[in-house]
């Protein structure tokens, strides 16, 4: 949803602006180095320790301190932190002597935190802590609009990247970003393009065929889902006004024409054109298969 995105602007946006911005993905962080990766340590605090290291609380000193996935931060570290969040001083693994640290601090989750809480995962305490402001992003499917301006700027950095220049985008490319419901959100967007522009190799424009596998079977399979129920399909078909209405064996004839050509999409889309494929998994002889797909007009691998 643009987490990270949103606590940086805060920052640049704040008298902090001139200090750092230090990112912590909670997620990453295995349990049995996340309090040494946040509170630094001492030399010889462990095995393996064999120099001081400054922790990320330490180096955000002045700046902010953004902590994604809070959710996932450890129960055995929930309780130190809180008291550094009190008292704004630490000490690192290993050493005597208590470090003060001035951050500003903003936390992320896409987990609910409450539920969490009521299951004994997450401390009450630090969650009335870390509520002293809030605010709620919404999913990337919430605000379609945005994906082609997100879409633009992705590809303008990607294109400085690996100094192909900007590809274009077909009209069906777009169509099937805003048909998705990105469950992913912002990062499974940036991914998809990624992933196209390494598909399209040379070509200069961008066709639906150069997204991911899952993207474009879950989009069709929405779309055959959708033309299944008869309030839609019927909606689609009724009769312009002053015309007889259809019979409903034509309406149902209609209906499974339409179910059955975007099955054969979303199963081509989902072999990627393989014939032998898309026979095991439709069930069908090759034969038929490449009967159908000329009559509905679709291409294959071969």
């Amino acid at each position: 949803t643009g987490k990270e995105l949103f606590s940086w602007a805060i920052h640049k946006n704040s008298r902090r602006s001139g200090q750092n911005f230090v990112v912590v993905d909670c997620a990453s962080l295995p349990e049995t180095i996340v309090e040494a990766v946040l509170f630094g340590h001492e030399r010889g605090a462990f095995t393996g320790a064999d120099k001081s290291k400054i922790g990320l609380i330490t180096q955000a000193d002045g700046g902010t301190l953004f902590l994604d996935e809070v959710g996932e931060l450890p129960p055995s570290i929930q309780g130190s932190f809180l008291r550094v969040l009190q008292e704004r001083k630490l000490r690192p693994i290993g050493s005597i002597k208590e470090i003060a640290s001035n951050f500003r601090l903003i936390s992320a989750s896409n987990r609910n935190l409450d539920e969490m809480v009521k299951k004994g995962r997450f401390r009450k305490d630090l969650l009335f802590r870390l509520r002293t402001f809030a605010i709620a992003l919404p999913p990337l499917r919430e605000h379609p609009q945005d994906i082609k301006d997100l879409t633009a700027s992705c590809l303008s950095k990607l294109s400085k990247r690996y100094g192909n220049g900007i590809k274009g985008l077909s009209p069906e490319f777009i169509d099937t970003l805003l048909d998705y419901d990105w469950p992913g959100n912002v990062r499974e967007l940036f991914n998809a393009l990624e992933r196209s522009i390494a598909a399209a190799g040379d070509s200069p424009t961008l066709f639906p065929a150069y997204l991911p596998t899952e993207i474009r079977v879950k989009v069709k399979r929405d779309q055959v889902g959708e033309a299944e129920i008869p309030g839609k399909v019927f909606a689609a078909d009724t009769s312009p006004p002053g015309k007889p209405l259809k019979t409903l064996q034509e309406h149902r004839v209609e209906a499974i024409l339409l179910a059955e050509q975007r099955y054969l999409e979303a199963l081509m889309a989902h072999t990627e054109g393989n014939i032998g494929e898309a026979c095991r998994v439709a069930g069908l002889s090759r034969s038929r298969l490449y009967s159908l797909l000329k009559k509905y007009g679709i291409s294959s691998r071969g």
